[in-house]
Order: C-alpha cells, then structure tokens, then sequence
C-alpha cells in the first residue's frame, strides 16, 4: 500500500494530540450519558463515529462500556489495536457518512472534531439520519465542534511551528470566512537517522457549521436537540469558547 499523507499523520497523531486528558474525555462522555441517556440497557453499546486511534474507546471500554469505533484510516485503527487494552473495543474501517449497522446502540458519538471535516453538508444529513435509524429509543448522539472564534481568531491565517521529538511541524493556516472553510497546510521533517530529513506536505481542511445547523439536521432526522455545552463543562458555551459540544435524543 503506499503510504499517503493522511497515513503520515495517522501515524503521528497521537504525539500531536499529546496536551489531551484522554481519561478526562472519558470521563466527561460517561457523564453525560449518565444525565441524558434514557435507555434501559445495563451495559450501554456506544459508537464512535471518526474514533482515530481510539484514545476515548478505550477508557470508555474499561468503565464497562460496550465501545465500537469506526474509522476510515487504516493507520488509525492499526494504531489503535497497537494500543494496551484495544482488545476492549471493537474497531472497525467503514464510512461514517454511509454506516453499515446490523444492531442499535444507545450512544453514538463523535469526537475531536471529526464532524468539521465533512465538507458536504449533505453527509453529514446523512450522518444524522444513520444515527437517528440506529439509536435506541432514548438514545443519545453526542458530538463536539469547533467554534467560529476558533476559526477565525485562533486559526485565521497564522502560522504554526511546532518541534516535537521525532519530527517538526510547520502550520500554514488559512480560514476562508465567505465560504467557512479552514485550510491547514501542514508540512513534517522527519530524520531519516543519517541526518538528514524526509520531508511530507498535505492539507487538512475543515468546515464551520452554525450550532442552528446542527439543531434542523437533527430535527429533519427525527431527533431532539437536548443541550449545547462549553468544552468539558456543564454549562452553556460562553463567547470564548474553541470547542462546544452537543447533545441530542431519540425520543
């Protein structure tokens, strides 16, 4: 297979999310399914929708949780099943705008702003429709975005620099406010061990969507928007906030 750039930063994704309380996240997810979650199960069957390397999944798994997390990454999952305790989730490759489910869960989530990175706004109807025909009934769709204040001010047009052990990273931000779109292109050095450094470019690019979007996507796919959230709070979103998270049931 040969190795893309997307592959190049699955690889490294973990050392660029290293300022992240995975166990705090965790946590934070497992309380809010414990204040909203309706169903009845005894051990609640939660999907990860975009689950990366699994650094949620498994500490979800290991306070009982039933964790399934799906990626379309093949880097992603197989360092995620390198991980310690990975044997506690099952990790699956599949789309998340076209989910292929043959039971219900009472969770879905979908974190680390994986729902940014939809372009078309017509998946990600799509997503919210999958989750409303695959959630039991009072089940819970749980998701963070980020906020226009990350957008714009955080990101805007900045440039990064970042020198981690093993590589260097350099950022090139552009956020496009017309059309809400935020383009990052990213640039690794990596030794090669005889010094000197390979060199890998690519983009990321992600998309602003209002929280009143997300509120009509889940109404037309029969689900009910229950809260907005500040990042790992709970309490409503104050003006400063890079993250938000919501929370919607199927009645």
């Amino acid at each position: 297979m040969d190795e893309t750039f997307y592959d190049i930063l699955a690889a490294r994704y973990d050392t660029l999310q290293s300022d992240m309380d995975c166990g705090r996240w965790a946590d934070y997810i497992e309380g809010l399914i414990k204040r909203f979650c309706r169903t009845s199960s005894s051990q609640k069957k939660i999907v990860d929708l975009g689950c990366g390397t699994g650094s949620v999944d498994i500490p979800l798994a290991l306070k009982g949780f039933d964790v399934t997390g799906i990626d379309n990454a093949q880097v992603m999952l197989e360092v995620a099943a390198s991980k310690e305790n990975s044997e506690k989730v099952c990790f699956v490759m599949g789309d998340i705008t076209d989910l292929e489910m043959d039971y219900d869960a009472d969770c879905f989530v979908s974190l680390l702003d994986t729902l940014d990175h939809i372009m078309d706004p017509n998946d990600l109807l799509k997503i919210f429709r999958n989750v409303s025909d695959h959630l039991l009934s009072g089940g819970v769709f749980i998701f963070d975005v980020i906020t226009l204040k990350h957008l714009e001010e955080t990101f805007g047009d900045n440039v990064f620099y970042q020198d981690y052990e093993d590589f260097l990273l350099l950022w090139v931000n552009n956020y496009d406010s017309g059309e809400n779109i935020n383009t990052a292109e990213l640039t690794f050095f990596e030794s090669d061990g005889s010094g000197r450094y390979i060199r890998y470019d690519g983009n990321l690019v992600e998309r602003y969507y209002p929280k009143d979007f997300f509120i009509e996507a889940g109404r037309q796919a029969g689900l009910t928007h229950l809260a907005t959230l500040g990042e790992l709070s709970d309490e409503a979103p104050d003006e400063g906030e890079e993250r938000i998270f919501m929370v919607f049931i199927k009645e």
